[in-house]
C-alpha cells in the first residue's frame, strides 16, 4: 500500500459530534472521521475550481481509505452552551426557542496527520489530492482551523494512526474506542449536496484511537497519545 499523509497544526479548538449523537448532548470525537475529512476536501475543491471540478474529485475520492493520527496531547473541555432550536409548535414570527445543549471542545498539542491510501489513483489524481490537502485549513465544526505543515508518502502506517476494523492490529498500551462514519457504497453527489433532500449514505466502522486517559475531572479530560 501507498499512503499520502498530510500533517496539520491545530490552531483553534476542535469539535466534531458523533454522527449518531443527539442535538442536545453530543460528545466530540477525538479525531476527524473519514466522512468529515472527505467532505472538507470536497468543499475545498468547490471553492478552488468550482462544482464541476469537485464532482470529478468526488468520483475517486469517495472510495479511498482514510486514517488519522491524533496529536500528542488532547484536553477535552465539557461545556453547556445556549443554542436556538425550532420548537414543536412554533409561534408566528418566533421560529426558534433558546435552550441548553452539552458540547465538548478539544485543545490539541502537537500535529494531526491525515493519510489517504492512494495505490489505486493515477498520477494526476494523486497530485490533485496533494493540492487539496495543502489547501485544507479547517476540520470538524466551523472554526476548527488547521495549519498545513507538509506531507509525505508512506509505505506503512505506524502505531500512532487510528486502527479501523479489519486493519492489522498494532500493539497499543492504551486506546479509546470510537465509531467513525465514512461514505457508504451508495453515496452520490446528490446525497452529499446540502441543496438536495436525499439523505447521505454513511457507513460506520469501529476504530481504536491511540489515546490513554491521563486525568479527568468534571470540567475536562486529558489524553496522551500512546502510539
Amino acid at each position: 500500500m501507498t499512503w499520502l499523509a498530510a500533517s496539520y497544526l491545530p490552531t483553534a479548538m476542535f469539535s466534531l459530534k458523533d454522527s449518531q449523537a443527539t442535538s442536545a448532548a453530543g460528545k466530540s470525537l477525538l479525531v476527524p472521521s473519514p466522512y468529515a475529512v472527505k467532505t472538507a476536501l470536497i468543499d475545498v475543491a468547490v471553492n478552488w475550481q468550482g462544482v464541476a471540478f469537485a464532482q470529478t474529485v468526488f468520483k475517486w475520492l469517495g472510495s479511498l481509505q482514510v486514517r488519522s493520527s491524533p496529536p500528542q496531547w488532547a484536553c477535552v473541555t465539557n461545556a453547556f452552551i445556549k443554542v436556538q432550536r425550532p420548537p414543536k409548535n412554533a409561534e408566528p414570527g418566533n421560529p426558534f426557542k433558546p435552550t441548553v445543549a452539552f458540547r465538548e471542545y478539544i485543545q490539541f498539542e502537537g500535529e494531526l496527520r491525515v493519510a489517504f491510501e492512494v495505490s489505486s489513483l493515477a498520477k494526476t489524481e494523486r497530485q490533485t489530492l496533494a493540492n487539496l490537502l495543502m489547501r485544507l485549513n479547517m476540520l470538524g465544526k466551523r472554526g476548527g482551523f488547521m495549519q498545513w505543515c507538509g506531507q509525505a508518502n508512506l509505505d506503512v502506517l505506524d502505531a500512532a494512526f487510528v486502527t479501523h476494523t479489519g486493519d492489522d492490529r498494532q500493539t497499543l498500551s492504551g486506546a479509546v474506542m470510537h465509531y467513525l462514519d465514512d461514505y457508504g457504497s451508495k453515496m452520490t453527489w446528490e446525497k452529499l449536496s446540502t441543496f438536495d433532500t436525499a439523505k447521505p449514505d454513511r457507513m460506520v466502522v469501529s476504530a481504536l484511537v491511540p489515546y490513554r486517559m491521563v486525568r479527568s475531572s468534571k470540567r475536562s479530560t486529558l489524553y496522551q497519545r500512546t502510539g
